[in-house]
């Protein structure tokens, strides 16, 4: 069994427990801001302890996957929709149903109209000698091509008893600059999609990035710089995970829309690393909260999907 430090364990379901807090304050109950005295969670932007509730994934759940959600074409919506995760361009290739029937020429030209076309919250690889937009749509267009047998490949992976999220992970990597995250992202999304839905492996995987390789090793005492991909980091989150639904109110840990997950776990570590990089005076985090610049999430989800209800 691993030995977590009780101060960082503390700590940890501390933020899990406030950051939540302060997503029902504003957006359940639509009190005004402060949502919490805590100076840090005031002043800097943090994920949410549910990927579901974030800005972009709610409007990419509405608007293209739950819509989709029974349909092989998801499999390819979801892969373009996050190679941009961004939702101005996800917008646009909605509009001119660039998602369901991907053309990559349309697609740059349509998105360098845009001042802004793409997230700033991961960096994402594309080959070398390309401007930014044209080496994404070359990433694309590269899977698109082989569509058909990938569809087949997870669908045959879904029909075994063992169907699970890291084979679909696994095949995803094998694709040129679909990298360990990038795979990951989608993957958490195809989780909610007939292709995954019913994965063994829900509750027991999940692929430490190296946010959550450092909130796993501020909680253990180690190094923070280490990160041995041959260590087994998915027996310590489960591990914590079973600490921590323990710990944290009963209506977080089985919400009347989703439950608590090992993919809460992986993410939760990430923003409890940057959490105690400021809090400790180790660095401080890119984004600061403006809440005045920021849509509502009602401004998110208003309107109906080009491809109907979910």
């Amino acid at each position: 069994m691993t030995e977590f430090l009780a101060e960082e364990l503390d700590r940890f379901c501390y933020w899990q427990t406030e950051r939540e807090s302060i997503r029902v304050k504003k957006e359940e109950y639509k009190l005004p801001a402060p949502w919490t005295d805590d100076p840090i969670l005031q002043e800097f932007k943090f994920c949410q302890v549910f990927r579901e509730d974030d800005r972009t994934t709610r409007w990419f759940r509405n608007h293209i996957r739950d819509p989709l959600k029974n349909d092989p074409a998801v499999i390819m919506a979801t892969i373009i929709f996050r190679w941009f995760n961004f939702i101005p361009t996800g917008r646009t290739l909605l509009e001119n149903d660039l998602l369901v029937n991907w053309d990559g020429d349309k697609a740059i030209e349509l998105i360098k109209e845009q001042s802004q076309w793409i997230t700033g919250s991961y960096i994402i690889k594309t080959p070398n000698g390309m401007d930014k937009v044209t080496g994404v749509v070359d990433c694309i267009n590269n899977i698109w091509k082989e569509k058909t047998w990938l569809t087949k490949k997870l669908e045959f992976d879904k029909s075994q008893e063992e169907s699970c999220l890291k084979n679909a992970w696994l095949m995803l990597r094998e694709y040129p600059y679909m990298g360990p995250f990038m795979a990951y992202e989608v993957i958490t999304d195809l989780r909610h999609t007939y292709i995954l839905d019913e994965a063994s492996d829900i509750m027991t995987w999940a692929n430490a990035g190296p946010g959550a390789m450092r909130g796993l090793n501020r909680l253990t005492g180690r190094p923070l710089e280490f990160s041995k991909r041959s260590h087994d980091w998915n027996t310590e989150m489960q591990e914590l995970y079973q600490l921590v639904v323990r710990r944290l109110p009963a209506h977080m840990a089985m919400r009347n829309d989703r439950v608590y997950e090992l993919r809460d776990i992986e993410g939760g570590l990430c923003e409890f690393d940057k959490y105690s990089r400021i809090l400790k005076g180790e660095g401080r985090t890119r984004s600061i909260y403006k809440p005045n610049n920021l849509p509502t999430v009602e401004d998110l989800i208003e309107g109906e999907s080009k491809y109907g209800k979910s």
